[in-house]
């Protein structure tokens, strides 16, 4: 009896969870949620900064990875997984791999992360309490249940726009008060930390809020690590929520700005320290971008959002450095191929079957457009402007002359057809569409106005974005946006060893659509599989390692405060290090001190 009644919860469990599919971007209602959710983001960013009352919350040293039981470790896994929790099938097959004890890749035999490390985004479409537990926690739960593991992973999280969306407070409740999810449990204090990797390696999280802006006290907090905590020849890896060196290429350098000052104040604080790797999320698919050097950009956001195209705007050189030291870095890989995310495209002509949503929004204006554009004055004339603005500003675009000449060109395609299937309304339904007065016509054409426009409008927006991205590569995000489609995931597996630092890169090139429940389940193994087949990780290329610092650059020593005290001045409520009683407490547990 006890083992049916567990299968029957576990079933009723996952019905409920299945419930969540991927976010539906294109239905009035989510638009106008999504509009009202950015706006109230962005007053509440420019009034009210919640990293500042972090920052005198208290201290929170750096948390030592370096150590175990009193020695130096040898080598050390984490993994990386960045924009999660949307539908559940792509945010619970990855979180499944992720709880794997080891994965073979390719031949290589890889270890589950001792850390987990969330990129920005884990909730979509809006950090609500609720969106977290059913989207994020009760999935990751499922796959790695909480109280089965001796030896749990640790976990730590940066905030992406979407986390911001509530000024960050379902983030902090969730990340920062050492809670778990399923069996990864939480340390962090702030939404930006910093861990100390085996042989030199650092890696920082970095907050960069809304606009790609990184506080004052935030800069301090790293500053007074660089020249306290690091060494010379030290290497850094930062993960931030934005790939600001894509961005940067395709909309405006001053993108890349913010990140660039945060890297020239770490290098001022400790000359000796270079950044050899960035990793961000926030575009759902995987990238890297290589330098000369060897340093790399990865862009990895595939842990179970939509999917976002490789092949819009062209990025096969970006740049990425400190300051004013801007060094090209060349695109080496992408996930999935240019030429399958062109082909993905073409499902925008299906667009009407995908986003049942936008119906109501095209029915909407169609039926509106068949009121006043039949009869010429100023209605109509009001209306025509109404729609041209709507789609010059839903156009994609940093040009303003293309933005208006492609804004122009879709909104009179949608005029044109709105005020055809009016005058087709009028001949099947016999009456005069530039002289109705009878409220029966009125009601009969508009309602065939907009039942057909509802399709035609659906279809011609695809078609659009299709264009948009296969021929003028603007509207990457709106055109797959709309597809929702739930393959081609990813994930990082990082492994820290004598050698220096690899990169294992996972792809999940088919997410399962069905899943039942674990027959013979055993402690610490995910509830839920999937109901035909397996699920089949690849590597999405060869593993990328950068190796340690050559010896002749790590001679040198942590500085005192007086050897760099013009850079980033410490503020007297926050203490330079980890006391040692602290540090060798946390480093005979096993576990850094939260």
């Amino acid at each position: 009896m006890t083992d049916r009644r567990t299968d029957r919860s576990a079933r009723e469990r996952l019905e409920a969870l299945q419930q969540n599919i991927m976010t539906c971007w294109y239905s009035p209602f989510q638009l106008a949620r999504t509009a009202l959710d950015m706006t109230v983001s962005r007053l509440m960013g420019a009034r009210g900064d919640f990293r500042l009352l972090e920052a005198i919350a208290g201290p929170q040293p750096p948390f030592d990875y370096a150590v175990l039981n009193g020695a130096a470790r040898d080598e050390l896994w984490l993994d990386y997984v960045a924009d999660t929790g949307d539908g559940f099938n792509p945010t619970y097959a990855i979180a499944s791999l992720l709880a794997r004890p080891s994965l073979s890749l390719g031949g290589r035999e890889t270890r589950r992360g001792e850390v987990l490390i969330m990129g920005g985004d884990q909730v979509y479409p809006s950090a609500t309490r609720q969106a977290y537990w059913t989207r994020l926690v009760e999935p990751y739960a499922a796959a790695l249940p909480k109280a089965e593991l001796k030896d749990v992973p640790h976990l730590f999280a940066i905030p992406g726009n979407h986390d911001w969306y509530d000024g960050l407070t379902s983030f902090m409740r969730l990340f920062g008060q050492k809670r778990t999810l399923g069996a990864w449990k939480t340390h962090q204090s702030r939404s930006y930390f910093a861990l100390k990797l085996p042989h030199g390696f650092w890696l920082l999280g970095v907050d960069i809020h809304l606009e790609a802006d990184i506080d004052q006290p935030q800069i301090e907090y790293f500053c007074r690590l660089a020249r306290h905590e690091m060494r010379d020849g030290d290497r850094v890896v930062l993960c931030t929520a934005e790939p600001d060196w894509v961005k940067g290429a395709i909309y405006n350098p001053d993108l890349q700005s913010n990140l660039a000052f945060f890297e020239k104040q770490l290098a001022d604080a400790r000359p000796g320290v270079e950044v050899v790797a960035r990793i961000a999320g926030d575009l759902h698919h995987y990238r890297r971008h290589e330098s000369a050097d060897g340093r790399q950009n990865i862009t990895a956001g595939g842990g179970g959002a939509f999917l976002h195209p490789t092949h819009g705007e062209p990025v096969a050189e970006v740049r990425s450095g400190a300051g004013a030291d801007q060094r090209p870095y060349t695109l080496k890989a992408s996930f999935p191929s240019v030429w399958e995310s062109r082909r993905l495209a073409w499902r925008n002509l299906l667009f009407a079957r995908y986003n049942l949503g936008f119906w109501p929004a095209a029915a909407f204006v169609y039926m509106l457009s068949s009121l006043t554009l039949p009869r010429p004055g100023p209605g109509a004339v009001a209306w025509v402007l109404v729609v041209l603005l709507l789609f010059i500003f839903f156009t994609d675009t940093h040009r303003v002359w293309y933005r208006r000449l492609a804004g122009s060109l879709h909104a009179s395609a949608h005029l044109g057809a709105a005020l055809g299937l009016t005058y087709l309304g009028g001949a099947l339904l016999d009456v005069d569409v530039q002289n109705l007065s009878c409220l029966g016509s009125i009601v009969g054409v508009a309602l065939f106005v907009g039942v057909t426009g509802a399709v035609v409008g659906s279809t011609l927006m695809g078609v659009y974005l299709l264009l948009s991205l296969n021929v003028a590569r603007r509207h990457g995000n709106e055109a797959f946006s709309a597809l929702r489609i739930e393959d081609y995931k990813n994930f990082l597996r990082i492994h820290v060893h004598p050698g220096g630092l690899t990169f294992y890169p996972v792809g999940l090139r088919k997410v399962p659509r069905a899943w039942k429940v674990a027959e013979e389940r055993k402690p610490g193994e995910p509830w839920f599989v999937p109901a035909g087949g397996a699920l089949e990780p690849e590597l999405i290329e060869e593993p990328i390692t950068i190796p340690i610092a050559p010896q002749h650059r790590r001679l040198g020593q942590p500085a005192t405060g007086a050897a760099l005290a013009g850079a980033c001045e410490r503020p007297p409520s926050e203490p330079l290090s980890r006391p040692a009683a602290a540090g060798a407490a946390a480093a005979e547990a096993g576990a850094p001190d939260p």
